[in-house]
């Protein structure tokens, strides 16, 4: 079934969430242009702030599959939110084409505190190999990535896990600190597109631009 709103849909009825796993929270909601097919993957992680759905229309309106997924806590990105992102990856993959998508173009992106999410899964080589899925992210992104506060960098912030053979990634965001990684991936010769910018169409628009060139 398919229920249309701004010219996407989302699978199921209108708002349907479709489990990924046993807890309440592992849930998914796909969104995509109508009769969508092949079209590249891109799994989007909120922050519980409500601009997730916002987000998920507007990128499957310029064609995408986009699955929207919630996690068992949005507080941080702490092992176990990664562990949920990553298992829920995998699950989309494994029925991209029922919705559409392509699980060779498959990209993460986190939006605020969820911003660490997608960097991790695409830096920490452990939660994707754990699920037998080590290749199948092509490209990150965190958009409005917070300041950094707290102190676990070994094991679950980006920083501790920079690497140059990682897939491509890109940090936006309204200020300097939402793009401070940037400096670090490019001492260590990793691939990385970095932007500041005060306004939110023109971030998403950059957004847009990645994705589509590195899931093309």
């Amino acid at each position: 079934m398919a229920a249309p709103r701004d010219g996407a849909w989302a699978a199921g009825r209108e708002g349907a969430k479709l489990r990924y796993g046993l807890d309440p929270r592992q849930t998914v909601e796909m969104y995509a242009l109508q009769g969508a097919t092949g079209r590249p993957l891109l799994m989007l992680f909120d922050d519980g702030r409500g601009e997730g759905r916002r987000t998920a229309r507007r990128l499957a309106r310029r064609g995408f599959v986009i699955a929207l997924a919630d996690l068992r806590t949005m507080r941080g990105p702490e092992a176990l939110v990664i562990a949920d992102a990553a298992l829920a990856t995998a699950w989309v993959a494994d029925r991209a084409s029922g919705f559409g998508g392509d699980p060779a173009r498959l990209g993460v992106l986190g939006l605020g505190d969820s911003a660490d999410v997608a960097l991790m899964l695409a830096l920490d080589r452990r939660y994707m190999a754990a699920l037998g899925r080590p290749e199948l992210i092509r490209a990150a992104g965190a958009l409005e990535r917070p300041s950094a506060t707290r102190r676990d960098l070994t094991a679950t912030r980006p920083e501790a896990y920079v690497r140059a053979d990682a897939a491509p990634l890109w940090l936006g965001g309204r200020d300097q600190a939402a793009t401070l990684l940037t400096s670090r991936i490019e001492a260590v010769g990793g691939r990385v597109q970095s932007l500041v910018e005060p306004r939110q169409a023109r971030l998403t628009e950059a957004a847009i631009a990645f994705f589509s060139r590195e899931l093309a």
